[in-house]
């Protein structure tokens, strides 16, 4: 990992002087540069943070900041090449000052180009996947911002682009990845594969627009550290990974049979109606995990949300309601003579990838499927029984914004290995933010929970400073 950031940082400083060494001096004003600051301090309850406190953060904070103080600088900027041509960059360390010492991660570092249609990018960059509420959901299942981000080369659309024939009743969006797991892990330096595509439709005047995606993710290649067994890779099996098509003459006999590597991913529906006052949007996630789940008749595990929004500020002006379910896992099949068999889909979890669907030990996907413990391996690795409910509510008076959200969800092992009773988690988090201008602010975050594992009922607050500079 060290020598990946390495690269990544001499990257940035060859592409940002690269730039400025091309262009005359007044062409300077085409630069723009930021740099956030935030220092705070967090307090909890017998030195381990409430749960979703240390999650969807892309392992910015973890317990080690229970009880400690934190310093974040985030460093991004932009330069417009020939009026052609946007290049990119963008770096964030995080340093955490506790009892038990001193520590430093780096969250995000990558650089890339941009056009109006394409966008290319290499590095760590913290993403948003999906069709959810951006503010107040309670995170993508697959692919959210609960690991810190791993390193990929990205070539995707620059945003919404409108379609040749339809003009713009129809635009669509288009992404392709391939990524590094890390070298510690079961297979070790895996490769990810992601990919998506979606439609979006407006009609009446834009006042209803309709969303429909398909999200692919596949972990391939690899090598087991214990046995010094190697999964295929090169362009051929890219090329197997990329189509969902089974292994060949060196692929495993069960790769052989099904598709070569560990496929998972989600359909994304959206539909929103904007009536003026208040928009009102319904979003659905259908998780799969093999070709079974790409069948419509098996879409029951997933998450489906509700949102609802003013188009006005206010002291309340957006509500989240959101159902998350993975119980039933498509487990009960008919074989073609008729007889019945019992086999989940078992998300996040694999035979041959028995790390699971993680990244440094922390799940890639939503934090409600759980990794009890890291040292272990195997096809439960990851507890993913999950029935949850999560409600947020947001607004503002004036200098003062607010997000509060209630989140209950139990998980309850895996189909075949249920935990009893299931593990629980309660939570109720309101976060404030104090706009004295729009360089100045203070955050405060009080989140409670009521829990029958990892840190129990428990209380925890975080205080922050930030400040934001302009360098131009």
């Amino acid at each position: 990992m060290v020598k990946k950031i390495t690269t990544l940082h001499v990257l940035l400083v060859l592409l940002t002087s690269s730039v400025f060494a091309q262009e005359e001096l007044d062409s300077l004003k085409q630069t723009q540069q930021q740099v956030m600051l935030e220092f705070g301090a967090f307090g909890a309850k017998d030195g381990a943070l409430p749960f979703w406190m240390k999650h969807n953060n892309s392992q910015r904070f973890t317990d080690l900041n229970a009880n400690a103080t934190y310093a974040d600088v985030l460093y991004s900027g932009s330069h417009n090449a020939w009026g052609l041509l946007d290049v990119f960059w963008e770096t964030e360390a995080v340093s955490t000052f506790a009892p038990e010492g001193i520590y430093g991660s780096i969250i995000q570092a990558n650089a890339g180009i941009a056009t109006g249609f394409l966008k290319l990018r290499v590095g760590m960059d913290e993403e948003f996947f999906g069709v959810n509420d951006t503010t107040l959901t309670v995170g993508n299942l697959s692919y959210g911002n609960n690991a810190r981000p791993l390193p990929k080369i990205v070539l995707a659309t620059n945003g919404w682009q409108r379609s040749p024939i339809f003009g713009n009743a129809l635009s669509f969006q288009a992404y392709l990845a391939h990524g590094w797991f890390e070298k510690d892990r079961y297979q070790s330096r895996a490769l990810l594969h992601q990919k998506y595509f979606y439609l979006k439709g407006e009609l009446l005047n834009k006042r209803l627009s309709l969303i429909a995606g398909l999200n692919h993710n596949a972990q391939w290649g690899g090598r087991n550290l214990d046995s010094e067994t190697a999964q295929p890779n090169g362009f051929k099996n890219y090329a197997r990974i990329f189509l969902g098509g089974s292994g060949g003459g060196d692929a495993l006999q069960t790769d052989q049979n099904n598709a070569l590597g560990n496929h998972l991913g989600s359909y994304d529906l959206r539909a929103e109606y904007n009536f003026g006052l208040f928009t009102v949007a319904n979003y659905w996630q259908f998780l799969w995990e093999d070709s079974s789940g790409l069948t419509p008749l098996n879409w029951r595990d997933g998450l489906v949300g509700v949102s609802v929004k003013l188009n006005k500020a206010n002291w309340v002006d957006r509500l989240v309601i959101e159902h998350v379910n993975t119980t039933h896992q498509d487990a009960h099949k008919t074989r073609k003579d008729g007889t019945n068999f019992i086999e989940p889909d078992n998300f996040m979890n694999n035979g041959v990838y028995q790390s699971g669907w993680s990244y440094n030990n922390d799940l890639i996907g939503s934090p409600m499927f759980l990794i009890l413990n890291e040292e272990s391996r195997g096809k439960s690795r990851v507890k993913n029984m999950i029935d949850g409910l999560h409600v947020g509510l947001g607004g503002s008076a004036g200098i003062f914004d607010y997000q509060m959200r209630y989140t209950k969800f139990t998980n309850g092992g895996v189909f075949k290995e249920r935990i009893k009773p299931k593990l629980s988690v309660n939570a109720l988090d309101l976060r404030v933010l104090c706009k004295f201008s729009k360089s100045t602010q203070l955050s405060a975050r009080f989140n409670y929970q009521d829990a029958n594992f990892d840190s129990g009922k428990n209380f925890g607050v975080q205080l922050g400073f930030i400040k934001n500079f302009n360098l131009n």
